[in-house]
């Protein structure tokens, strides 16, 4: 090291440092200028948050609960709007089918039936058709559950079961297809209509082919309305109400024969009618085409 650099150095050890009134004021206002510290910027923060936070979530909870108003009614203007395909099918078309029953009393619950009518309503065309049983028919007599309980005549299944759905089971599973409802009327009623008279009954049930021509002749729509009006039934009103029947038109009742397709017989000496099998199912798929029904 030299001369001159040792001098200096002495030189500087032996200044007195002094801190002027001058050299405050600058330090003071170099503080004021610098950022605050973390913590004090953390309880500005926290200040903020808390000042905006309730109005954003009062904010979000309005927003939702209008939502929830608005959907259910969004769906339900849609529904009402604009119907789907199967609810308007359903308004149009009211076809049904029906088991007519005639008894000597409605209010016999023991007494046996004398006379079977299966009956089709086309709603579209309103168009009828009919089917008189033979109540000698020979069938598997059914409990209103559809369970087959023996063989007998038609005309006796009411007398086993004390019950029209235990007829309404038993004519369907001879035609193999589903009726709809039944409907009970007094033979009184209908033979009035057709004109038969008492001494005509005297050996019975009237015959089929006979019961056939008197329907095809004399019974008219207004007439079938009219049976199952004061009838006792378990069709619906609102089905009831739209049954109505063209009368302008002659064929808008139609009476299926099926006399050709019955045979006479004798079993452990009692009276009875076979109906050939070919001939129910050919009727029974009529029936169904008539009414709309789908396998």
């Amino acid at each position: 090291m030299g001369k001159f650099t040792k001098r200096i150095s002495r030189y500087e050890d032996n200044q007195d440092l002094t801190f002027t009134k001058k050299d405050r004021l600058e330090t003071f206002k170099r503080i004021q200028r610098s950022p605050a510290p973390y913590h004090q910027r953390s309880t500005t923060l926290r200040r903020i948050g808390k000042r905006y936070v309730g109005p954003i979530l009062g904010t979000l909870m309005v927003v939702l609960i209008m939502i929830g108003f608005l959907l259910p009614e969004f769906y339900q203007t849609n529904e009402t709007k604009v119907p789907s395909s199967n609810q308007a099918s359903e308004q149009k078309n009211t076809s049904f089918s029906a088991l007519l029953i005639g008894k000597e009393t409605v209010e016999d619950n023991s007494g046996r039936t004398s006379i079977h009518i299966l009956l089709t309503y086309n709603s579209i065309d309103k168009s009828v058709k009919l089917v008189p049983i033979p109540s000698d028919a020979y069938v598997d007599i059914s409990d209103p559950a559809g369970e087959m309980t023996q063989k007998d005549k038609l005309m006796h299944a009411y007398a086993y079961h004390s019950s029209p759905e235990a007829v309404l089971a038993t004519v369907s599973t001879l035609f193999d297809m589903p009726i709809d409802y039944y409907s009970i009327f007094s033979e009184e009623e209908i033979y009035g209509m057709l004109g038969i008279k008492e001494d005509d009954r005297k050996n019975g049930p009237v015959q089929l082919y006979k019961m056939r021509d008197l329907l095809e002749e004399r019974l008219s729509g207004s007439q079938i309305n009219k049976i199952l009006e004061v009838s006792e039934t378990d069709i619906p009103d609102n089905i009831l109400n739209h049954f109505q029947v063209d009368g302008s038109n002659a064929a808008s009742v139609e009476i299926m024969d099926m006399e050709k397709g019955t045979e006479e017989t004798f079993i452990n000496g009692i009276y009875y009618v076979k109906i050939n099998q070919d001939l129910l199912e050919s009727t029974a798929n009529k029936l169904k085409q008539h009414v709309g029904y789908r396998e």
